[in-house]
């Protein structure tokens, strides 16, 4: 009889975990708007065209706006170098950092924080549509990254603690390139 009931009550645990996991799926296909072509379209050129779109969908509201949408983009890599410069000045605080780390990471520190205003001046360039000049200071915005991977490369045995963060950044802040890129050279916005 106890058999029974084990068997009987596995059955019903089977029953209820698929039920509850065909419910999630399908609630979460209910809550995943559909991405606009118009978003698909825009994001198609650049060189993560994944990250472009799931960084801009949840901001966007209405018809699309390519405006709006490269706004949300660079805000994204604002975002990303945001947190990467509050990790490098933790680490520089912290007195159990390596000395080692110490050159490498005031580098660092330093061309974050002038990506940091390259990427708040490129947002403001956009908005007055001046993208020609936007284009430039996202560029810098990969130069500086560049300089700060390169005080790694230089510091032996110095192991960079925000790499994986450092290639997000290097994606967003390309894809902006690309798309302040299309819009210069196809001159719409």
């Amino acid at each position: 009889m106890d058999h029974f009931r084990f068997n009987k009550t596995l059955l019903l645990i089977g029953a209820l975990s698929c039920l509850l996991l065909s419910t999630a799926v399908s609630a979460r296909q209910l809550l995943a708007a559909p991405v606009p072509p118009e978003l698909t379209q825009f994001c198609s050129g650049t060189d993560n065209p994944s990250l472009c779109v799931d960084t801009i969908a949840p901001f966007l509201s209405g018809s699309f706006d390519p405006v709006k949408a490269l706004e949300s983009e660079i805000n994204a890599t604002l975002q990303k170098a945001s947190e990467i410069a509050a990790s490098i000045s933790k680490q520089l605080e912290d007195p159990t950092t390596a000395k080692n780390a110490l050159d490498a990471l005031n580098i660092c520190k330093s061309q974050y924080d002038d990506m940091l205003d390259s990427i708040k001046e490129s947002l403001n360039l956009v908005a007055q549509m001046n993208v020609a000049d936007a284009y430039h200071k996202m560029s810098a915005v990969i130069s500086y990254k560049s300089s700060c991977d390169d005080a790694y490369t230089e510091s032996p045995g110095v192991e960079m603690p925000f790499r994986q963060e450092a290639t997000t950044l290097f994606e967003l802040s390309g894809n902006c390139v690309t798309v302040l890129d299309t819009i210069v050279n196809t001159h719409k916005v």
